[in-house]
């Protein structure tokens, strides 16, 4: 993808996008977009203390992976789901099954994934819409954080695990993110945010 394309180029944007049309569309736009059964979805802006946690929390993961099986963490990567009708979503971390940097990540090598809540824009997006696809894509683990209203701060993250097609909640992390696999971590929520 590049942003080469013409400057009306949102002119042709379909109503349904296929896998070919969003490969023309810019590289810049493509970054702020999810799509979903073909449909464009715009993504808000994150806040700071969501860039924060998210960039924290990947550099956590990638110090506990280990090097076989190999993995790698990424933030802000697109998902696919399917190529037909096109389905993509960009998590806030994606834990995957290592492969080329040029390769397209699909769900199948996907084996954790992150989605920081934004009460004001994601809260169904993320416990519900994302959850539903998640599972329904395969993937074994899903972390869902709630940052406190009040403060600075991470109030609660959901941990849930596929279990039977479906995401079952394993476990409350009310101070500290501790977990053994897919990438074993253990740290306290104010490492995530403190500025």
């Amino acid at each position: 993808m590049t942003s080469s394309a013409p400057e009306d180029w949102y002119r042709w944007i379909p109503e349904q996008i296929t896998a070919q049309d969003y490969e023309a569309l810019p590289a810049d736009f493509c970054r702020t977009i999810e799509v979903i059964d073909g449909h464009i979805v715009k993504c808000e802006s994150p806040s700071r203390l969501h860039n924060r946690v998210a960039r924290r929390l990947a550099a956590t993961l990638e110090q506990g992976r280990k090097p076989e099986p190999c993995l790698m963490v990424e933030t802000d990567v697109d998902v696919r789901i399917s190529d037909v009708p096109l389905n993509f979503r960009t998590p806030d971390v994606a834990v995957y099954r290592c492969q080329p940097d040029d390769q397209r990540l699909y769900a199948d090598d996907t084996v954790l994934v992150v989605e920081i809540i934004s009460p004001e824009s994601s809260f169904r997006t993320d416990t519900v819409d994302k959850k539903a696809a998640y599972a329904a894509a395969g993937i074994p683990v899903y972390l869902i954080v709630f940052p406190s209203e009040s403060q600075d701060g991470i109030e609660q993250i959901e941990e849930y695990r596929l279990s039977g097609g479906c995401y079952h909640l394993v476990f409350l992390h009310t101070r500290r993110l501790a977990m053994d696999g897919p990438v074993p971590v253990d740290v306290p929520f104010d490492v995530l945010t403190s500025a």
